[in-house]
C-alpha cells in the first residue's frame, strides 16, 4: 500500500491529516521522515514493500501538497491541496474502524487528471476502480470498509472524499484539490 510521511518540519494539523489518511488506507505505514532525503525515502519504500509514498507538505500550518513518490525515487504525481477537513471535523461516524477499501469511485464526467489519479490509486491500493455517477451503499458487506470517491468540480478543482461503504456516511478526511499533475 502506501508509506505515508510529511515534509521535514510540520504542524499538528498536518500530523493529524497524515493520521487520518493512514486510518482510511489499511495496510499503509506511517513513517517519521526526520532528516531523510528523497533517495533515502525511496530506499525505505523499497524495504517496506510499499507501492509508493505519500509525502504531505504544509503551508501556513495546513496540508498543501501531496507528492506521490515511487520506489525508484521518481515522483509519479503532484497533488496541490486547496483545503482539508479532518475526520474529527466531519462527524461522529469518523469513529468507524476501516478494515479495507471496497472500491475507488469516479463519476463518468471526471476529468482526465482525476481519472488518472483514480487509476493510480486503484493500482496502488489493489482496489477495483468503479465508474459510476451514483454511490450505492453496500449494506452489511460494507461494514468497516471505505469507498474512496474522486470527483471533478465545476470550478476545475477536484474533491477526494471517503465514505463508510455500509451506509455511505462520510468518514473523512475530505480533500479539496486545486490541481493534479501526473509525471507519466
Amino acid at each position: 500500500m502506501f508509506l505515508i510521511t510529511t515534509s521535514r518540519e510540520t504542524s499538528n494539523r498536518v500530523r493529524t491529516f497524515v493520521r487520518d489518511i493512514f486510518t482510511v488506507y489499511p495496510g499503509s505505514t506511517r513513517f517519521n521522515r526526520g532528516s531523510s532525503s528523497l533517495s533515502e525515502l525511496a530506499a525505505t519504500i523499497r524495504t517496506t514493500g510499499a507501492a509508493a509514498a505519500l509525502i504531505v507538505q504544509m503551508r501556513s500550518g495546513n496540508p498543501s501538497i501531496i507528492q506521490v513518490l515511487m520506489p525508484d525515487g521518481t515522483e509519479a504525481m503532484h497533488i496541490l491541496i486547496e483545503s482539508t477537513v479532518l475526520r474529527r471535523e466531519i462527524s461522529v461516524a469518523s469513529e468507524v474502524r476501516v478494515g479495507g477499501i471496497l472500491h475507488i469511485s469516479v463519476p463518468t464526467d471526471a476529468t482526465a487528471s482525476v481519472r488518472s489519479f483514480a487509476t493510480m490509486m486503484s493500482e496502488i491500493c489493489g482496489s477495483e476502480l468503479m465508474v459510476s455517477d451514483t454511490l450505492d451503499p453496500a449494506g452489511p458487506n460494507g461494514t468497516n470498509r471505505v469507498i474512496v470517491r474522486l470527483e471533478s468540480l465545476p470550478s476545475g478543482r477536484a474533491l477526494w472524499s471517503h465514505y463508510h461503504a455500509k451506509d455511505l456516511k462520510e468518514i473523512g478526511p475530505r480533500i479539496r484539490v486545486t490541481s493534479i499533475r501526473s509525471f507519466d
